[in-house]
Parts: C-alpha cells; sequence; structure tokens
C-alpha cells in the first residue's frame, strides 16, 4: 500500500507519521522499519532496495520518505522522480508512506504519486479547529482560555502553539492565562491585528505603546508594510459594505478564508478617517522612496508614522 500524508500542517502531518511509526515498531520491530528524511543524502541502490525488497521475519515493512514536492532543487526532483518510478514495484506487504508539507499541488510529482497513493490530508483551517487538536493532545495541562489566547498570539500557527506550550510545560504543570500573557510575546501579524483595532477603537495611546513594544524586535518599514497590508483589508470592507455587498460576497470578493470575523466588527472611528488615515500612510511610503522625506533615518520615519497615528484622535 502507498499512503501520501500532506498539505499545510507540517504538525498534523508529522505527527500522524510519528503515530504510525511508533504503532508499526510496536506490532513488527524496528527492523523493518526504514525512515528517509533526506533523500538527497542516499544513493538510488538504496532507495530502491528499502521500496522494493521484502520485509524480514515479518508480515509487514514500513518505508517512511520524506519529500519536498515543488522544490526548484534539481537533485531532490530527481530522486523523487526516480522513487516515482519504483511505486509500482513496491511489493504487496510493503507499507510505504510518502509525506510532504505545502507540496506544488499542480506539479507533474504531485499528480503522479496521487494517482497511486490513498492520500490523506492535514490541514488546521480555523482556530476552532486547532483549539480541538490541542485540547485533545494537552488535556489538563493548559486551561481553555489560556489555550485561547495562545492561538491567537500565535496567529493560529499550530506548530508555534504545540512548541510554546511543550517549553512552557517544563516549568508548569498546568499552563494559566497568566503563563502567556507574561511569558509569550505576539507574532507580528497579530500584533499588527491589535494595533488596528486600538487604531479603529481611537485608543492611540494604547497604539502607541503597542508600537514601542512591536518595533522593540522589528523593524518600524517590516512593520509597516505589514500594516498597510492589513489595513487594506478593513478598507476594502468598508468600501464593499457601503455598496451593500452581502458577508458572503465581501469574504468571497477579498479571499477572506478564517478572517471573516472582520465584516461584522464595528469600531469609533469613521471610514472617511479611516481612508485618510491609510492615504497618508501611503503618501508616507512614496516621500520616501522618492527621498522626499527631511530625514532618513529609521527614527525619523517612526516619528513621521507617529505624527499620522496622532492625526486620528483629533
Amino acid at each position: 500500500m502507498i499512503y501520501h500524508f500532506t498539505w499545510n500542517s507540517h504538525y498534523l502531518v508529522s505527527t500522524q507519521v510519528k503515530a504510525w511509526k511508533t504503532k508499526f515498531i510496536e506490532k513488527f520491530w524496528e527492523f523493518n522499519l526504514a525512515h528517509i528524511k533526506d533523500i538527497v543524502n542516499v544513493d538510488y541502490n538504496f532507495l530502491t532496495e528499502n521500496i522494493s525488497a521484502m520485509s524480514f521475519l515479518a508480515e509487514k515493512k514500513l518505508i517512511i520518505i520524506e519529500l519536498e514536492i515543488g522544490t526548484k532543487d534539481a537533485k531532490i526532483n530527481d530522486k523523487i522522480d526516480y522513487i516515482i518510478t519504483l511505486l509500482d514495484k513496491l511489493p504487496e506487504w510493503n507499507i510505504l508512506l510518502l509525506s510532504s508539507v505545502n507540496p506544488d499541488k499542480r506539479s507533474k510529482q504531485y499528480k503522479s504519486i496521487n494517482k497511486l497513493a490513498q492520500v490523506k490530508e492535514f490541514n488546521s483551517k480555523s482556530s476552532d479547529e486547532t483549539f480541538s487538536i490541542l485540547k485533545n493532545r494537552f488535556q489538563w495541562k493548559i486551561v481553555d482560555r489560556a489555550l485561547q489566547k495562545l492561538i491567537l498570539f500565535k496567529s493560529n500557527n499550530i506548530e508555534k502553539v504545540a512548541s510554546e506550550i511543550e517549553k512552557l510545560l517544563i516549568t508548569k504543570s498546568v499552563i494559566e492565562v497568566s503563563d502567556i500573557t507574561d511569558n509569550i510575546f505576539p507574532e507580528l501579524e497579530e500584533s499588527i491585528f491589535q494595533f488596528i483595532d486600538d487604531v479603529l477603537n481611537k485608543n492611540v495611546i494604547w497604539a502607541k505603546l503597542k508600537l514601542n513594544i512591536i518595533l522593540n524586535d522589528t523593524s518600524i518599514y517590516a512593520f509597516y508594510n505589514n500594516l498597510l497590508a492589513n489595513l487594506r483589508t478593513n478598507v476594502f470592507i468598508w468600501k464593499l459594505k457601503s455598496q451593500k455587498k452581502s458577508q458572503s460576497e465581501i469574504a468571497q470578493i477579498l479571499d477572506l478564508w478564517n478572517k471573516t470575523f472582520l465584516i461584522n466588527k464595528s469600531y469609533k472611528l469613521s471610514f472617511k478617517s479611516l481612508e485618510n488615515f491609510y492615504i497618508q500612510l501611503i503618501w508616507l511610503d512614496k516621500k520616501m522612496k522618492s527621498w522626499k522625506l527631511m530625514w532618513t533615518e529609521d527614527k525619523d520615519f517612526q516619528l513621521e508614522f507617529e505624527n499620522i497615528l496622532l492625526k486620528i484622535s483629533k
């Protein structure tokens, strides 16, 4: 049998591969297991032997091979192409488990493998799904509100959330909300969401405080570019709402995916003020790129940015 564990969650794919590996060793011994993590560092004969050879003194043999489908690396692609030629030579009692994270679904390799394999996709689409998966794994070790807060802080990145939980459990028997707020810093994307919320609710003092915290670890330019990208979404949402578009239409037009909650949020800032704020930020970028800023240091750019921010409260 050939299985292909794939899609965009490295955590879920690797967890399932590990589970299969553990169960197989318990039943058929480690001697009948091969786990190839880097196909570049194994030769073609090694691949042929492991895929085509029968198990030794056991009913089954499990071969696990991690693939990078869609890479531009010629060596990796040559090895993947060679593995594909061996798929129809797999003995009846051998189990071949291929894993790939974020593969190029348009590639010939991906399509060729999936014609012969049973495909299992692992993808965490929403924070609710992430919560359910991690709650099941870390039951009794983290309170619900703490897990929800951590998922928010890590922008629903299941791998990062699990990693932070495991670190905290080194010194904590049960993780509380205070353990998250005291020890974990939000991802840039989540920090920007919080910053935008403050801006849209005219909480300029809090927005400025968050800005100073963010800039301790992030350059003003990286923050600025991410802010524009996220703020643009809010501007377009309000624009489409003014055109009487439905929630489903807005979500589809803007491809909001797991950010549809933004459509129904209400704020203190008027659309006109938001639009002016956004336009001034665009002009700031234009001034910088055309060398029309009075100064050129990072601090000077930050000062110009803060001056635009302060106008919101007026």
